[in-house]
């Protein structure tokens, strides 16, 4: 069973490339702000979830990802 804690790698690169197709460069700023609410909130799985997100964002956005 695929819970969201668990999405497979492909899946959270997929989400990390749809945010950053909407927000461009301030997904990063979008995404570390779920990850602060998700924490603030106690709500584990999800802020697991948010950090993967993150860091997919974060090394897609990288200079040395082009």
């Amino acid at each position: 069973m695929t819970t969201m804690a668990n999405l497979s790698e492909e899946a959270i690169l997929v989400a990390a490339r749809e945010l950053i197709a909407r927000r461009g460069p301030a997904a990063r700023d979008e995404a570390t702000a779920r990850v602060a609410e998700f924490e603030r909130q106690g709500n584990w799985p999800e802020h697991a979830l948010a950090l993967r997100i993150l860091t997919a964002v974060e090394r897609l956005l990288a200079p040395d990802a082009a």
